[in-house]
């Protein structure tokens, strides 16, 4: 039994517990992480995975996931991981970078030292390709599921692949948040499709449609986020997507824009925005839950996270995709205003999966498009290397199509 302290002092949130992951999974330990600090000012996303039990935490997180096939774990206290130690060997990462109590490492170091407890540090060091330099056998061997999807150098098929516009910066979804991306990897995989992943920063999208924008694409992911500058772009992107035709997929904030993108075609542009982007929006497209009640008279969370049953809609494109997949890692405190279905369902937008007696739209999708299917929740949080989530796959399989057509 001990105590296995992983020090990589990394700037790139999506980098945190990558290594202590791969060590976890490799020797079938514990993985326990402390109290982390981010700027979000820099890094917005830094903090957006989520914990399956609730609550949210450091985005590398998804890695253990991903790694070991267990759900991450809530923040641990010293204490809780002195005790889980004593049973068990615990490997825990140690970022300085992101550390809230810089004391930490060898305060825990002590105290474990003092309970007989075995102490051992295995320094992380990158190299320019983003590989790591560890004196572990486990971490060589599980280097390349890093490389293969690609934290910050291109390592998806460029130019030969099926090109797929991710609507976010580079940076965002190489050294922030990577969960994203890896799911289409994870899904371009499992059809043995190479693909070439093309980022578009929605802040330098100009809001006038512009097919020239999706240029060579086949499809266009739309992902999460807490950043709202991203907002504008969006949905601009989702707009021009939804008049042209081209394979569109919304992940929580991306599902957002979507349903934003078909009120601008019920109510025009320069009306209709999300209360959390534009709170003086004339229409309001997502509004806060806070304060909501669903038909039964239940009153509605203020902030939904963690795993969530949803209910599918039948006869839907959703529910044809996912089959009996009745469970998403939710993230949001704002829903589709319900006062604008009407409106919405007359302009071609169909609610494929809800919840809270429809008080909650977790899905939405246009029939009469290719593919123009988002959900509330984190699919790409569900997504492994082995098993990718449905919806992406059946999303890539769209853009095959069309790119064959």
């Amino acid at each position: 039994m001990g105590l296995i302290l992983v020090l990589h002092d990394t700037p790139h949130p999506a980098l945190y517990g990558a290594v202590a992951a791969a060590i976890a999974a490799a020797r079938q330990c514990g993985f326990m992480h402390v109290e982390a600090r981010f700027d979000t000012k820099l890094h917005a996303d830094a903090a957006q995975h989520v914990i399956a039990s609730g609550g949210l935490g450091p985005s590398g997180l998804c890695w253990f996931e991903r790694l070991s096939g267990k759900q991450a774990p809530p923040v641990a206290t010293p204490e809780t991981i002195l005790e889980a130690a004593r049973m068990q060997d615990v490997v825990v990462p140690i970022h300085p970078a992101f550390l809230v109590d810089e004391d930490l490492p060898a305060a825990l170091s002590s105290a474990a030292q003092a309970l007989g407890i075995e102490v051992k540090a295995i320094t992380v060091r990158e190299d320019s390709d983003c590989f790591f330099d560890t004196a572990t056998r486990e971490v060589l061997a599980l280097r390349d599921r890093f490389g293969r999807i690609g934290l910050r150098s291109p390592r998806f098929y460029e130019g030969d692949g099926l090109a797929i516009g991710l609507i976010g910066a580079e940076s965002d979804h190489r050294d922030v948040y990577p969960a994203a991306l890896a799911s289409l990897a994870d899904a371009a995989d499992s059809l043995s499709i190479p693909i070439d992943v093309r980022f578009i920063d929605p802040v330098h999208i100009n809001q006038i449609e512009d097919p020239a924008v999706f240029d060579g694409l086949s499809g266009i992911l739309l992902p999460g986020g807490a950043d709202m500058k991203n907002v504008a772009g969006q949905t601009a992107a989702a707009a021009l997507s939804l008049e042209i035709g081209l394979p569109t997929i919304g992940l929580c904030l991306g599902m957002q824009t979507m349903a934003t993108a078909v009120a601008w075609r019920a109510f025009g542009r320069s009306t209709a925005n999300l209360a959390e982007a534009d709170p003086d929006a004339p229409i309001k497209t997502f509004v806060p839950m806070a304060g909501a009640r669903d038909p039964d008279g239940n009153v509605l969370p203020i902030h939904r996270t963690g795993d969530q049953m949803i209910d599918i809609a039948p006869c839907t494109q959703l529910s044809g995709i996912v089959g009996s997949e009745r469970q998403i890692r939710c993230n949001h405190r704002f829903r589709l205003n319900p006062a604008l279905l009407p409106d919405l369902e007359a302009a071609g937008l169909r609610v494929a999966a809800s919840s809270s007696s429809g008080a909650i739209v977790d899905a939405i999708e246009v029939p009469r498009h290719s593919f123009f299917i988002g959900m509330q929740g984190h699919p790409e949080l569900s997504s492994r290397a082995d098993m990718p989530y449905s919806l992406l796959v059946a999303f890539l399989e769209s853009a095959a199509k069309r790119r064959s057509s």
